[in-house]
């Protein structure tokens, strides 16, 4: 007898095109960070199981039902994203029995909220000192996974923000991922490409991980990949919670996995998924994926923003090299939460295609923006260098930049990418330094004129002298400046932790210039 479905347990009945893109835009949410069930919803709610049952993983353990809270269909939701070094039953170390005891290396919360038209996403850094509940005052975040697994996880972060704001922070969902499943799905969707702020580089033997990522504009796959979202060796936590945030961003401009439309490859990379990923025991069931897809299909029907949440206020140990906690105040908790739940102060301005033109400045009248210094020398220089390597691609260089800026490097990087047709371009990076640990931001030009990163600008501005400059924005603040030619693309990056301004930002890319121009 065939069953009959309730109107909560019913796929909501969309097109084809809705459907797939509802699957996309949370689909990349959960690859980014390290899931993707949302696929099941594509496959109306019947998740396939892995041809060898031997393959998939349980349910997290000592995880029990009840404190998983449950929402309705299309409702907002919090799933917590934990990453750990745990390693897959048919991997190599398990077959060799080398399976220790696995580590927390990423706590990631995200909201997916509907009626907001948005998708919040705050990481908890590793090294936060908090309460675990039955164990310890004052200790790190990432020791309740080693002592009790996602269960002492889960409880660890609902008591930092309930003591902290007074009220029920619920969890709607608990995904536990681990190294390979990671590189697999972003292999499976042909890499992500990532906008990279600086040169990383760690070579082996150094006791630290190893990396190895020229600055610019590229696509990142397998180890590179992960690699690139958990290096934290020369700066901090708060910079490698940034840089997740950041790929999960670019990652949902993706094509590749826009086009995952078939129920073969949607079928091969949930099997993936569930070989490699672990969810709560609600998580796969048939009404919490209905309700999970419906939840898709709103935020896939509107203008839906990435949020990334960061906490702020957070300081040092008296003597950071010996004791790397780090602290903050139940006032900045609040803030966090405020914005992770609502959009309070993290909001983006709303979308507007209509250009807005920068007033003219009198003639004579320099700049008004202050901290900006004349910086046409530096590029000239620059210029000299690249641009006989640079073939068809002309270089542009800013003409102004920030008092404080110094180039990593004499010349930019030059090299070549190839788009998502497989076509080749010429691409450089210039890297600015502004003195602050970890903060780079970077001028990209490339010959592909509508790479995935420049989709979709918040706000169109027009110069005085007729460029269009595309704006995106994270929250308040202005993230990249984009503009194009009718032969390339070209962007000015802020730094990671939005150090440069608004006004600079803007004045920085309207500032960009040929040589001899």
């Amino acid at each position: 007898m065939r069953r009959r479905y309730t109107n909560q347990e019913r796929p909501p009945r969309v097109g084809a095109r809705v459907l797939a893109k509802a699957l996309v835009g949370v689909l990349l949410i959960f690859i980014s960070t390290g899931a993707g069930v949302a696929i099941a919803g594509y496959l109306m709610i019947a998740p396939p199981i892995p041809d060898d049952p031997a393959k998939r993983q349980a349910p997290i353990p000592d995880l029990p039902e009840e404190v998983i809270v449950p929402v309705e269909p299309g409702g907002p939701r919090t799933i917590l994203v934990l990453g750990s070094d745990r390693r897959a039953k048919t991997s190599r170390d398990a077959q060799l029995g080398q399976r220790e005891k696995p580590h927390s290396d990423t706590i990631v919360l995200v909201r997916l909220d509907p009626k907001r038209h948005r998708v919040a996403v705050l990481s908890l850094p590793r090294d936060l000192a908090v309460t675990i509940p039955g164990f310890a005052d004052n200790t790190k975040i990432n020791q309740a996974y080693d002592e009790g697994g996602a269960r002492l996880t889960l409880d660890t972060v609902k008591h930092f923000f309930e003591s902290a704001v007074g009220r029920t922070f619920n969890v709607n969902g608990v995904i536990d991922v681990n190294f390979d499943g990671f590189q697999r799905a972003v292999n499976h969707v042909g890499g992500i490409y990532v906008d990279v702020d600086r040169e990383y580089y760690n070579p082996e033997g150094t006791g630290f991980a190893s990396i190895d990522i020229d600055p610019g504009y590229q696509r990142l796959v397998g180890s590179d990949a992960l690699d690139y979202v958990r290096f934290r060796h020369t700066d901090s936590d708060l910079f490698r919670g940034a840089r997740q945030q950041d790929f999960l961003r670019q990652a949902t401009t993706q094509r590749s996995v826009r086009e995952l439309k078939s129920v073969g490859e949607a079928s091969e990379l949930l099997g993936i998924l569930q070989e490699y990923f672990r969810f709560d025991k609600k998580f796969l069931g048939r009404r919490n994926l209905a309700g999970l897809l419906k939840t898709a299909v709103h935020l896939a029907m509107n203008d839906t923003v990435v949020n990334q949440i960061s906490l702020t206020g957070i300081t040092e140990s008296e003597d950071p090299v010996a004791d790397t906690r780090l602290y903050i105040s139940n006032e900045n908790i609040q803030k966090a939460y405020d914005a992770f739940m609502t959009g309070d102060g993290a909001q983006n301005p709303e979308r507007s295609t209509q250009p807005v033109r920068t007033p003219k400045r009198k003639k004579g009248n320099a700049s008004t923006v202050s901290g900006m210094v004349d910086a046409r020398r530096l590029g000239e220089d620059m210029a000299v260098l690249a641009e006989p390597r640079l073939k068809r691609l002309p270089f542009y260089f800013p003409g102004k930049i920030t008092s404080r800026t110094r180039y990593t490097n004499d010349t930019p990087r030059i090299y070549s990418l190839r788009d998502e047709d497989g076509r080749l371009h010429r691409a450089y990076r210039m890297v600015g330094a502004i003195g602050e640990s970890g903060e780079y931001w970077g001028v990209q030009g490339l010959t592909w004129r509508n790479p995935p990163i420049l989709e979709n600008p918040d706000r169109i501005r027009k110069t005085a002298s007729g460029r269009e400059l595309m704006l995106f924005y994270d929250g308040k603040k202005i993230r990249m400046v984009g503009w194009r030619t009718p032969r390339a693309a070209y962007w000015i990056s802020n730094t990671i932790g939005r150090k440069i301004s608004n006004a600079r930002m803007i004045e920085i890319a309207s500032s960009l210039r040929r040589l001899k121009q």
